[in-house]
């Protein structure tokens, strides 16, 4: 920081100005000596404000101007701090409640304020201090004029600003083949390297524990993180595993913690109470309760430091207790090729930066709103752009802050000076400080410097939640509220995200150090810090024993009265009673003491905004938070929260996920009465204890117009109670549950009340009749309708056209029988144009049986995506207007009765085709009719291809379609899984050849011994085929003899073959690497003392009911 210090102390000199101005221009018959004080004060700090403005935007590497400007950001500081005593004196005398009101509030009261006698004595040093620096400032300004090396630069070119928020997307170029890639691994069936990583990537090297290892490995911002949230959260991953977590690892990794997030992320609803309490071993038995529970899991390690070999031991054989959850993924990402060395059971994946041709397009879509947009921008800043983009070096997060600071100063004359930055001079960066962040900070106004200054408190790999950091912010002024959330911002927590700053670094501290974050566990090193007496922000990490800790902590708070943030979350210690001097802490403002578990908490200090308490039952919650008036965030578990009496006197609170309406004094809903300032999501439970609609109104939810979400349920939630619960215009999203009336009330039948709905969902309201009229909502985005049983009849003119909705669920309204179509609807689609349902891209109907018409399937101009299930005669419709859907790309359809034919050419756009226990559905024709497919599963469909298989035949005569079946396929189709729907008799020949097929599932061919030698002769057309798997074909013997002649698979499957009860010699692919047989007969036959050995042990990897047989490095 000693380089850039200059522009720092702008930010902390315009709070205390603006502290000072505010006491002068509102409280004019204050003592004459403080206002004498206060004047004289406001006039240094203007000196000072000019004085860091000089130093702005300069590199200053002389030492003395270095040291002097120390000083100065020092004694600014000091003056903050007296400023704030005023505030804190005043506001214990008043008894205000927004304390952090008082600096922009009229001060009336402190016109008689007696100001105590050390408030004075700190002020009159502090304007002392600054006038002594005052005075030697004009030295300072020569000498800061010659370490400038560079002339002011002359302003030209393109005039005009512009600015725009940050997309709420994410976008990510240049890794769709790593991607796919590592989705393979995952699957099973990767068997080449992908682009952007290094030879070898992904092969079978070795395992532990029956779960696959796979590292991603790269350079710091070169978008380990990023690659690693998009396997997390694609639809396959999501699919294939049931449990998912993710655990941020810290420099110093706890295993127990760590087993306690993982614990955490596995419970579905996130409100188990976690005990830091417990031993290890209760941790542990919790843990493998879920993961027995729940089948395979996918964990991702991010940013592992250490290399932890212990307990990466220990942590396997935690997740891997029950041999049966074999197909479990860990995924690391990390900067050391050791590390992924050390955990990898296949060769890691080697990130490297980005090739200019996709390194460009990301530059652009984050300086210039997105690729195409930059076509529309002025050519001279396209170049400068392209200049600045040519040395970042291809890291996809040096472009996203770097972009996001150009797209928040569209000028020429600051892009330019972005260009010409002195720090791009240092390649390999100043003093730890990377040249893109150098430049970034640079041209940041003083606020964000001060936030992002305050970050490199923070040690490597520090867990960063985006708002966490901006309430530490807040607590600290730097900011004044949760609103800060531009691109600048953004960038900033990305930054130290991935692990940019060189926080983190040992180094000693001065004296006069304010933000502190100590690393040890060690209490000889935590005695160093009743040396600090001007702290405001202290992080302790570590571990410590004995009793000796929360003594030290007692004599730390009392001796640190400008603490402002205190964060123990990261420090394990006995449980003990919370320090007498806590509540001497009049200016602390954001408290996190989660997982502590500190016994008698109590007496917290009172002008805490943020209150972090996590892993808390309600007994251990402190008796008086309810007296807590300036608190705006509390975090506490659901089931500690359900439990706090009185939580209604918490008017400042902005984030209440969840309140259950019970009996007594103190947890009736009139508790949410005056909570006004409420933000996000609110959940209501417990609605059958509302005894009147009088009742319900008392919780006011109408003034509540910051609330973005309600969700109103109970086990009865009767009329008068919704009448009661009526929302601010404002709400975005409403989900209403096991409603008890046939009619909603008026609030919801009126479309204006709830004009700015985008997101709606009814569920298990077993009495309605009738819906409400959704469909004329202008804005409604999603619907959905879920366990209405008493749905017989939708009125189309009454629910409305839908004008923005996009996607749609029905579900299990099994007693809906028709949904007539709005007359206008009707008219204008006779002309045409699409007034109902027009930009629907999600259609789900599932349990509709008795639905006799959708009304115009023909008009759904952009549907994606449609799923039916078990439905009623509408589907009769289906066929007639697949050819309108054109943008059409998946369909399933399930448990349908119906008899339906179905035509490729109908399909013109379609990718994922599923068919599943539809007895009566056929293809009209063979698959390789679809030209876009490529995903395809089929089973428990006997007449799929009957019709089509009886027209080839007819047609054309078998020796002609045979031939013709050679040179066609479904050429784009990569994924098939069928029983015998498609492997009955000759049915398979409708297949076609499938060029491009990867992994094929054959499954529950019932009556089969082995496989026809047509059917051979198919499998070896599958020329790009890499994992073939058959699954519960009961009596089937032998394998095909085909295999033998396809080298490109990589990994067979054998799962349930109990028929199967040895190999043939020389029976398996030629270059397989994996083998996985499970619940056959001839298991015992391919271990290593088998009879089958000798035709298996070339295969790498082997995998036998759960066990690794075979773990071969290649």
């Amino acid at each position: 920081m000693e380089l850039v210090i200059g522009g720092f102390v702008s930010a902390v000199v315009e709070g205390a100005v603006a502290k000072a101005v505010a006491y002068l221009e509102r409280n004019h018959d204050m003592p004459e000596r403080t206002k004498e004080l206060l004047r004289e004060l406001e006039v240094r700090l203007t000196v000072v404000k000019a004085i860091s403005e000089a130093a702005d935007n300069r590199l200053i590497t002389n030492a003395n101007l270095v040291q002097w400007l120390r000083r100065l950001h020092a004694a600014t500081q000091e003056a903050e701090d007296a400023l704030d005593e005023f505030e804190v004196d005043e506001a214990s005398i008043t008894g205000k409640r927004k304390v952090s009101e008082l600096i922009v509030s009229s001060l009336r009261s402190l016109k008689s304020l007696v100001v105590p006698d050390n408030s004075m004595e700190r002020l009159e040093h502090v304007v002392k201090t600054l006038t002594h620096l005052c005075a030697s400032s004009a030295t300072f300004v020569e000498l800061l004029k010659m370490d400038d090396s560079k002339a002011n630069r002359q302003k030209e070119g393109i005039t005009g600003e512009a600015s725009s928020q940050l997309p709420i997307d994410i976008h990510v170029f240049g890794r769709e083949e790593v991607t796919e890639f590592i989705l393979k691994m995952i699957a099973g069936t990767a068997s080449s390297d992908p682009a952007g990583s290094s030879s070898g990537t992904g092969k079978i090297r070795a395992t532990m524990h029956n779960i696959l290892v796979l590292p991603i490995v790269g350079m710091s911002g070169v978008g380990k993180t990023t690659l690693a949230q998009v396997i997390y959260n694609h639809p396959k991953v999501k699919e294939q595993f049931q449990r998912r977590a993710w655990v941020y690892v810290s420099e110093h990794f706890s295993i127990k913690r760590s087993l306690q997030e993982i614990l955490s992320s596995f419970n579905k609803y996130k409100d188990m109470c976690l005990d830091s309490s417990d031993s290890m071993e209760a941790t542990i038995t919790k843990l493998r309760s879920k993961i027995r529970a729940g089948n395979r899991f996918f964990l991702v390690l991010d940013n592992v430091w250490t290399e932890m070999c212990q307990e990466w031991n220990t942590l396997l054989t935690v997740l891997s207790d029950d041999a049966r959850q074999c197909g479990s993924v860990i995924l690391v990402t990390t900067q050391s090729q050791r590390i992924s060395r050390i955990v990898a059971t296949v060769c890691p994946i080697n990130l490297k930066a980005l090739p200019w041709e996709s390194f460009w397009p990301l530059f652009q879509y984050h300086a210039f709103w997105g690729v195409e947009a930059s076509q529309q921008v002025n050519h001279n800043m396209l170049l400068m752009g392209e200049e600045i983009a040519k040395k970042l070096g291809g890291l996809p997060l040096a472009a996203r802050i770097i972009g996001n600071l150009l797209r928040s100063t569209f000028s020429w004359d600051k892009w330019r000076r972005v260009a010409e930055s002195d720090w791009w001079n240092f390649g390999d960066g100043l003093q730890g400080i990377l040249p893109y962040l150098g430049v970034c900070y640079q041209h940041l106004s003083p606020k964000h410097r001060q936030c992002f200054a305050f970050c490199s408190i923070f040690p490597r790999n520090y867990l960063f939640d985006k708002d966490r950091v901006v309430q530490m912010w807040i607590a600290h002024d730097f900011i004044k509220s949760n609103g800060f959330r531009d691109a600048i911002a953004v960038s900033l927590h990305q930054c130290f995200l991935h692990g940019e700053s060189s926080g983190g670094a040992s180094s000693p501290a001065p004296q006069n150090i304010r933000h502190l974050a100590l690393q040890t566990g060690s209490l000889e090193q935590c005695q160093e810090l009743h040396k600090y007496k001007n702290l405001r922000t202290l992080l302790l990490f570590g571990r410590f024993e004995g009793d000796a800790f929360y003594s030290f902590l007692d004599s730390v708070l009392g001796n640190s009265p400008c603490l402002r943030v205190l964060d123990m979350s990261y420090v394990e210690a006995p449980v003990m009673g919370w320090p007498n001097d806590a509540r001497g802490q009049r200016k602390l403002r954001f408290l996190d003491l989660s997982f502590t578990r500190i016994a008698r908490l109590k007496d917290l200090p009172r002008n805490l905004q943020v209150l972090h308490l996590r892993g808390y039952d309600a007994d251990h919650l402190p008796q008086g938070i309810t007296k807590l008036n300036n608190l705006r965030h509390l975090y506490v578990d659901d089931s500690a929260l359900s439990k706090i009496q009185g939580i209604g006197q918490l008017t400042e609170l902005q984030e209440l996920d969840s309140f259950i309406a019970r009996k007594g004094l103190g947890f009736t809903i009139r508790e949410l009465k005056n909570m006004r300032e409420l933000t996000g999501r609110l959940c209501i439970r417990g609605i059958e204890n509302v005894r009147s609609k009088e009742e319900a109104m008392e919780a006011r939810l109408m003034d509540k117009k910051h609330l973005g979400a309600l969700v109103i349920e109970g086990r009865k939630v009767p009329k008068f109670a919704l009448e009661g619960l009526q929302p601010h215009p404002d709400i975005q999203e409403l989900t209403i549950k096991f409603y008890q009336d046939q009619v909603f009330p008026q609030w919801v039948l009126q479309p204006g009340n709830l004009a700015n709905l985008l997101h709606a969902s009814l569920e298990n309201c077993r009495f309605l009749s009738s819906l409400p009229p959704l469909g004329h909502l202008p804005l409604l985005k999603f619907l959905s309708l879920r366990k209405l049983p008493s749905i017989k009849h939708v009125d189309g003119v009454s629910f409305g056209g839908f004008p923005s909705l996009e996607q749609l669920e029905f579900q299990w309204v099994e007693k809906w029988e028709e949904w007539t179509e709005p007359k206008a609807a009707a008219e204008a689609h006779a002309h045409g144009s699409s007034l109902f349902l027009g930009r629907l891209k999600k259609l789900n109907l599932e349990s509709c049986p008795l639905l006799r018409q959708f009304p115009r399937f023909p008009n759904l101009p952009v549907l994606r995506e449609l799923k039916i299930s078990k439905p009623g005669s509408y589907i009769l419709e289906l066929p007639a207007c697949l050819h309108v859907l054109e943008c059409l790309t998946t369909l399933k359809i399930e448990y349908c009765h119906h008899k339906l034919i179905l035509s490729a050419n109908q399909f013109k756009s379609l990718e994922n085709l599923d068919l599943i226990k539809c007895e009566g559905i056929c293809l009209a024709d063979s698959f390789q009719c679809f030209s876009n497919l490529r995903s395809a599963r089929v089973e428990g469909c006997p007449q799929i291809l009957r019709t089509a298989a009886a027209s080839a035949t007819a047609g054309l005569g078998q020796e002609l379609y045979e031939e013709q079946h050679q040179q066609q396929g479904a050429n784009l189709l990569t994924h098939l899984r069928t029983d015998d729907s498609l492997m009955t008799g000759d049915y398979f020949r409708m297949i076609g050849s499938l060029p491009s097929l990867r992994e094929l599932l054959v499954f529950d061919i019932p009556n089969a011994t082995h496989f026809s030698e047509r059917q051979e002769l198919w499998f070896q057309e599958l020329i790009s085929l890499e994992c073939i798997s058959i699954v519960s074909c009961l009596a089937l013997q032998r394998l095909p003899s085909s295999l033998t002649a396809m080298p490109s698979i990589k990994k067979l499957e054998l799962h349930g073959l109990h028929n199967l009860h040895s190999l043939p010699d020389n029976a398996l692919p030629p270059n397989l690497q994996e083998l996985v047989i499970d619940q056959c007969s001839l298991a015992a036959r391919v271990t290593k003392d088998g009879d089958d050995w000798s035709k298996v042990v070339h295969v790498p990897y082997i995998l036998v009911d759960g066990t690794v047989i075979q773990n071969i490095e290649l």
